[in-house]
């Protein structure tokens, strides 16, 4: 059986090739995406194709978005992933960064839950 580690390492693969039938196959059925509530995207995401939803709202709040995967770390159940996103604002104005970890939480090998952690939340709320 896959770590918490590999399993996150494939979805983060996937969804970075937009692959969503195979980031769905990793995905369990009671799946929850939690983003911070003061985001133009946040709140909770839910089913097997919330990852999709949550990444085309939150790709379409800026004029670009890149990630930038740094580390992703793991134990029993849990792995996280360290990045950075960089983002352009509709508004105008030069890219900005965020460090941002995702904590993600297997349950019968599948990503269960997804809990997004951003540096400076309020930033990103006020350039969006």
């Amino acid at each position: 059986m896959s770590t918490p580690r590999e399993l996150l390492s494939q979805v983060y693969a996937k969804a970075g090739a937009r692959d969503w039938d195979g980031v769905e196959a990793l995905i369990h059925p009671d799946f929850i995406l939690h983003e911070g509530e003061s985001l133009p995207f946040g709140g909770q995401w839910t089913g097997k194709d919330a990852l999709q939803r949550c990444a085309a709202a939150m790709y379409g709040t800026w004029e670009a978005a890149s990630v930038d995967i740094h580390d992703i770390t793991g134990g029993d159940e849990w792995a996280v992933v360290v990045l950075t996103l960089t983002m352009t604002s509709k508004k105008g104005g030069a890219p900005f960064q965020q460090t941002v970890c995702e904590a993600g939480r297997f349950k019968d090998g599948l990503l269960h839950e997804l809990r997004i952690h951003y540096f400076d939340a309020a930033e990103i709320a006020g350039k969006a």
